[in-house]
């Protein structure tokens, strides 16, 4: 009776146009592999085109995964907030939902979950870029829930972005600052 307990994280990364929740989602399950035994990246795009939704599934489990469609997750990352009304409804009842402030224009109807807003487009703004607002919002989520160390995603965003010194740099300090918003609210 001495095996410890599986340990099971999934999240869908919710957005429009698809760039910024399909790297965070690479970023996460390629990160994954370090400590976990099976790890799960599944992009879902309606259509090809800027501006359609786009999201994606990442599960990082140390046990064999089912299935990579699910409906409901433990967590729910939303780089974009338009779609509010359908995500929130994704969330696993206790789970959490964090969202983009720029642009929310709905509340969340629901208790039973912990919503974070985190004003991710601000943020990487005040930083030098608003498209790094989805590292902004994986910071947010490596400190909430923490499936895996910072260092660990730091190092997967420097394998990603080591040809691109500006870029490595802004979303080192966008997924920094993601976690530091969390660790000051707490």
């Amino acid at each position: 009776m001495g095996d410890k307990m599986p340990t099971r994280h999934d999240v869908i990364i919710a957005g429009i146009g698809g760039t910024g929740s399909m790297i965070i989602g690479q970023i996460l399950a390629s990160a994954g592999v370090t400590k976990y035994k099976y790890t799960l990246w599944n992009p879902s795009m309606t259509t090809a085109r800027r501006g359609a939704p786009a999201d994606c599934t990442v599960v990082l489990s140390d046990e064999k995964i089912g299935s990579p469609l699910f409906m409901q997750a433990q967590t729910v990352i939303m780089t974009e907030s338009s779609r509010l009304n359908f995500f929130e409804k994704r969330v696993l009842q206790g789970g959490t939902l964090i969202i983009e402030t720029s642009g929310l224009k709905e509340t969340v109807k629901r208790d039973d979950i912990r919503t974070i807003e985190i004003p991710g487009v601000t943020t990487a703004a005040k930083i030098g870029n608003a498209l790094a607002r989805n590292m902004v919002l994986l910071g947010a989520y490596i400190k909430t829930i923490n499936p895996l160390t910072m260092e660990a995603i730091e190092k997967e965003i420097t394998t990603r972005f080591e040809k691109n010194n500006a870029m490595l740099t802004l979303n080192i300090k966008a997924f920094q600052k993601g976690a530091e918003i969390v660790a000051k609210a707490a």
